[in-house]
């Protein structure tokens, strides 16, 4: 069996059991990226391979990665609207990707989480004012003197 040049150009990532195939060529277009790294001669042995069904393996979150791969095809970062934040923002940094990258109609989706959370940081419980002269409150002992 002899392999054209668009077949040896491809390349199979199943990522947690979904298998998406696609172009070496596109996969370098992102350099430092741990899919650009996948184009190195030396990542047959760096990552989960299977020589049997010639593909990589990742065992990650597959539907976001669909939107990673599509990042790579296109140069536009979607964020997909039924995951979290934390979750693509954590897919992200797997695949050394920056989130400044994340396109500006998904921007606010994807920074909701955070926004919350600085609220809710920003509601700080105030602590109870526990008047100084009463030793029950304040965990002071009270002794009485009796005269001798």
């Amino acid at each position: 069996m002899t392999c054209s040049a668009s077949d040896s150009e491809k390349i199979v990532i199943n990522c947690g059991g979904i298998r998406h195939e696609t172009y070496r060529s596109t996969l370098k277009t992102l350099p430092g990226t741990r899919l650009s790294w996948l184009t190195e001669p030396d990542a047959f042995s760096n990552f989960d391979y299977d020589p049997k069904s010639d593909e990589f393996f990742f065992d990650r979150h597959p539907a976001t990665f669909a939107f990673i791969l599509n990042y790579y095809r296109t140069g536009k970062l979607h964020c997909p609207n039924d995951v979290c934040g934390p979750l693509f923002e954590e897919e992200l940094a797997f695949w050394g990707i920056d989130e400044t990258d994340v396109e500006a109609c998904c921007w606010m989706n994807y920074r909701q989480h955070r926004d919350a959370e600085e609220a809710l940081d920003s509601f700080e419980t105030p602590e109870p004012d526990v008047p100084e002269d009463d030793p029950a409150l304040t965990g002071g002992v009270l002794f009485e003197m009796s005269p001798s």
